[in-house]
């Protein structure tokens, strides 16, 4: 570093055309990350809101190292929990490599501050499943006593547990037990 007569420092002109540099390519990485939240969401068949908060939540982190299809997919990810709309892992498996957007998720779980409660898990699969409003009530009961227990586990598997012990009570295992409703069950679990 040269310093001038008055010993402050002396910036060269390169400075100013790399921060320039870095500022055009920054804008181009948001335009190709907010291009790729537009295509996984119309493939997702995601709603306009989820996209649009998405670009906002994902714009935070452009430039900090993430491949664009990963942090496009970990902000959609997260979005849609933010909407009371959570979709599992496995919708983004063939779009993206799952461990890149894990680490996206993880970057901008940080900014994210209203992630849903495993209520909101239980209700999605109550509803996908038709099970009836009391079975699901005690799901929830069941969740909200072992809260403890459940931090850090998948939210899918535990509300799907949860179902199915508050069904023993109902007779429902025969619903539980069809094929086709664990083959649901395991698509929200992957």
């Amino acid at each position: 570093m040269e310093r001038d007569y008055r010993n402050r420092i002396v910036y060269d002109i390169r400075w100013v055309r790399l921060k320039k540099y870095k500022k055009i390519l920054r804008t181009m990485k948001y335009v190709e990350m907010a291009e790729e939240v537009k295509r996984l969401a119309s493939a997702l068949n995601l709603p306009q809101s989820c996209a649009d908060n998405a670009i906002q939540l994902a714009k935070q982190l452009v430039g900090h190292g993430y491949s664009p299809q990963a942090l496009a997919a970990a902000s959609l990810f997260l979005s849609c929990r933010m909407l009371k709309n959570p979709r599992p892992l496995s919708d983004f498996a063939n779009y993206v490599d799952l461990e890149k957007m894990r680490k996206a998720i993880r970057g901008l779980s940080a900014l994210v501050k209203n992630v849903p409660r495993l209520e909101h898990y239980v209700a999605v699969i109550a509803a996908r499943l038709s099970v009836p409003p009391t079975v699901a009530k005690s799901a929830v009961d069941l969740l909200q006593r072992n809260k403890k227990a459940l931090q850090g586990r998948n939210p899918w598997a535990a509300a799907a547990a949860a179902l199915w012990l508050s069904g023993i009570d109902m007779s429902l295992l025969k619903q539980f037990a069809s094929p086709s409703t664990i083959k649901i069950i395991a698509r929200h679990i992957k």
